[in-house]
């Protein structure tokens, strides 16, 4: 009697994990589709990346969303065609933008803990993680640029992050929403 309770246990155990594993490559997928879509804009294009990035860490285990978009980085280095622009390969990572994106794992893993560990307000921790990760993407990804393209931190900066910023917030705004809504009604169940 007492062996088949610990076999049903550890049975809904694993089961749990496949379902966290199915849902961190559903995100993965859904990084690796809609970010290759992009606005071609020098030096770096206006794209989905972030709000994937951030709807990842809205919604996913700190763990599972930095597996997710682990996961979305190495399908690109690869040579499959998820990058802005459907670009791939390592030449992105060691490009002007590679800081960019070496950043999102951890901007995902932050953007979830925050949401784990801020008790009081859900929407509030969100933002509060995003905006916490976008300052680090965009610190991670200019000293990046800055490296590669031999430019000074000050221009850097008025290349690649004050024009976007108003874009970015947005991504923010509505990453919240849909990651709220999406935690609420289909996955309150299964996360």
């Amino acid at each position: 009697m007492d062996n088949s309770i610990k076999t049903t246990n550890k049975k809904s155990t694993y089961n749990f994990k496949v379902i966290d594993l199915v849902i961190t490559a559903m995100f993965a997928a859904v990084i690796c589709v809609l970010s290759p879509f992009a606005i071609p804009t020098q030096p770096i294009p206006f794209t989905l990346s972030l709000f994937t990035i951030f709807l990842t860490g809205a919604v996913l285990a700190p763990r599972y969303a930095f597996l997710a978009t682990l996961t979305y980085l190495l399908i690109g280095l690869c040579g499959i065609p998820v990058f802005s622009n459907f670009g791939s390969g390592p030449e992105k990572f060691v490009g002007p933008t590679g800081g960019y994106l070496m950043a999102y794992p951890l901007m995902a893993f932050l953007t979830a803990i925050f949401y784990k560990y801020i008790k009081v307000n859900k929407a509030l921790a969100l933002a509060i993680g995003m905006l916490v990760s976008l300052f680090l993407c965009y610190l991670l990804g200019t000293l990046w640029f800055t490296i590669v393209t031999d430019n000074s931190f000050y221009s850097a900066l008025f290349l690649c992050v004050i024009p976007y910023i108003p874009f970015d917030l947005l991504k923010i705004a509505l990453a919240i929403s849909v990651g709220l809504m999406l935690r609420k009604t289909v996955l309150k169940h299964i996360i």
